[in-house]
C-alpha cells in the first residue's frame, strides 16, 4: 500500500499526536496577538512537550517559544516607549509591528509542520 498524499506519514504512530500538539501551539500563536494569553499556553504548552518530541518536531517548540519571548520584549519596549510621550507613536507602531510578525511566523511554522519539515535554525529572530 502506497502512500499518495503530499503530507508525508508519521514515522512512529506517537508522532502523529505530537504533530497534532505542535499544530495546536501554532493555532494558539495565531490568536496570541489578540489577547496574548494564548501564546503563554502554547508555549507552556511546547515547553512540556519539547523533550517527549521527535528531534525535528523539537525544532517547532523551540521556534514557538523563542517566538514568544522575542514578542515579550518587543512588547515590553512598544509600552516603555508609549509611556514616553513623545515616542508613543513609535511604540504604537512597534506593538503593531511585532503582532503582524508573530501572525507571519507562526504562519510560516505551520506550515512546515503540515509539510512535515523542521526548522532550519528555530533560534532565527526572523523566519
Amino acid at each position: 500500500m502506497t502512500n499518495d498524499s503530499a503530507t508525508p506519514m508519521p514515522e512512529h504512530p506517537g508522532e502523529r499526536d505530537e504533530r497534532i500538539i505542535a499544530g495546536v501551539v501554532y493555532i494558539l500563536f495565531l490568536i496570541g496577538p489578540a489577547n496574548g494569553l494564548t501564546m503563554l499556553i502554547g508555549a507552556i504548552i511546547g515547553w512540556i512537550r519539547m523533550d517527549k518530541a521527535p528531534e525535528w518536531l523539537r525544532g517547532h517548540y523551540v521556534y514557538s517559544i523563542r517566538t514568544l519571548l522575542y514578542a515579550l520584549a518587543a512588547a515590553i519596549l512598544g509600552a516603555v516607549l508609549i509611556l514616553t510621550i513623545i515616542f508613543s507613536l513609535v511604540g504604537i507602531l512597534l506593538i503593531s509591528l511585532i503582532a503582524i510578525w508573530v501572525v507571519v511566523r507562526s504562519a510560516i511554522g505551520l506550515i512546515r509542520l503540515v509539510d512535515g519539515r523542521g526548522h532550519p535554525d528555530p533560534k532565527a529572530l526572523l523566519f
